[in-house]
């Protein structure tokens, strides 16, 4: 595909997250530039951007009616949705459970309009020691959804899905991990960090006139980062995801002092060197600042130190811009996982969703398989330590998740 049409993606997700106005580098090519938005889940962000062209490079009016519809469709979702999750909120702190609000729902805050924030499930953190009684709640609660089996999906959230097709998941733990030192070393972070938001009433969101929380700075961003790398390990990384990261940073680290940022950053470096990520977080970083400008933590410099000597910045981009190639062709879907017959890899996707559970589950594996090799030259840290042993658990679930129900 064109360079020309990725620049015009970026050009138009920068107009909206930073809620300017802007011409495209060169004349759009609509039908691409919405094909793109789906694949990568900012289609409100893009469509919301595209209607403040001038005249001259706005689209047709047929089709700034069909992105009108979407972002209207979007708004009324997010708006049937936000009482729903201060119902769950209410029925879990009648049980003594003060949740905690993860990713999607927990970020579109940080847009300028909310509902430009795509999102798929409503996802609540009770911990561990709350998973049963949370579960017990929620089903007391909405016993109009459909719920999966509690015992089945215990391993990291229980799902309860309404009529419309989303869900909220109750996690009891945020991430889970291949191996059982990652998820004991997460657990040591996760259990401090999310009771700190408990307390700490400057983790709070104010929503449709309901409290809820969110997690701390810095564990919130190292968690969307985790979340962000899991995908692009299975599926792909969407652009959505990297601009999750860019607004965090922007609003929560930017503005520090000089003193708590190197706090930060002493935070970040101490944990991404544990779970074998410092190359995974240089790549992301550097996707981040050519998609938005906007310049992370810990992000490499000219010149970079690295185990026995010094990294030029030259190689270190080379693998940088093929990581940043990766995440724009393959966005939210990765071409070989979902490549049957389609018109488009939309429509590859929504072929997917028809097929048996098992058989998703498999070609899941397939692409964790076929992305090995780029995770070996390109994250080596990663793939020496961890890669095989998470594939090893796709492998499990595949076998244990035989019984989900297909949805």
């Amino acid at each position: 595909m064109h360079l020309s049409n990725y620049d015009n993606l970026l050009t138009l997700l920068r107009n909206a997250i930073f809620n300017r106005n802007g011409v495209l580098p060169v004349a759009p090519d609509w039908q691409v530039l919405m094909q793109l938005a789906r694949i990568h889940g900012v289609e409100p962000l893009v469509y919301d951007a595209a209607l403040r062209l001038p005249a001259e490079q706005a689209p047709s009016k047929a089709l700034a009616t069909q992105m009108k519809h979407v972002c209207l469709y979007q708004m009324q979702q997010q708006t049937l949705w936000l009482p729903r999750i201060q119902k769950a909120t209410e029925a879990l702190r009648l049980a003594g459970i003060e949740p905690v609000l993860l990713k999607g729902f927990g970020l579109a805050e940080l847009y300028p309009k909310p509902y430009l924030r795509s999102w798929g499930d409503a996802d609540i953190w009770v911990g561990i020691r709350n998973y049963h009684a949370g579960c017990k709640a929620l089903r007391e609660a909405f016993p109009e959804a459909i719920h999966h089996d509690e015992e089945y999906e215990e391993l990291k959230h229980y799902g309860i899905v309404f009529p419309d097709g989303n869900a909220i998941e109750l996690h009891r733990v945020a991430m889970d991990f291949p191996t059982r030192s990652e998820e004991a070393y997460w657990q040591t972070l996760e259990v401090p960090a999310m009771n700190e938001a408990v307390r700490d009433k400057k983790c709070q969101l104010s929503i449709v006139h309901c409290q809820l929380t969110a997690p701390p700075e810095p564990f919130n961003l190292l968690f969307v980062f985790l979340h962000a790398w899991e995908h692009f390990c299975g599926s792909g990384m969407p652009l959505k995801q990297v601009l999750d990261i860019a607004l965090l940073v922007k609003r929560d680290y930017d503005p520090l002092s000089a003193e708590e940022k190197a706090r930060y950053d002493q935070y970040l470096q101490t944990h991404l060197r544990r779970f074998h990520l410092m190359e995974a977080w240089h790549l992301v970083a550097y996707v981040v600042r050519y998609v938005t400008g906007v310049g992370v933590p810990l992000a490499p410099s000219e010149t970079v130190f690295e185990r026995g000597g010094l990294c030029s910045f030259s190689r270190r981009r080379s693998n940088s811009e093929a990581f940043l190639a990766r995440v724009l062709s393959e966005g939210q879907c990765r071409t070989h996982e979902f490549a049957l017959g389609g018109e488009n890899r939309y429509d590859e996707r929504e072929r997917v969703k028809q097929m048996p559970v098992w058989r998703r589950k498999i070609l899941t594996l397939q692409s964790r398989f076929d992305n090995a090799h780029f995770l070996r030259q390109y994250a080596p840290a990663y793939a020496r330590h961890v890669l095989w042993a998470n594939i090893c658990k796709g492998i499990r679930r595949t076998i244990r998740r035989e019984r989900m129900i297909d949805y």
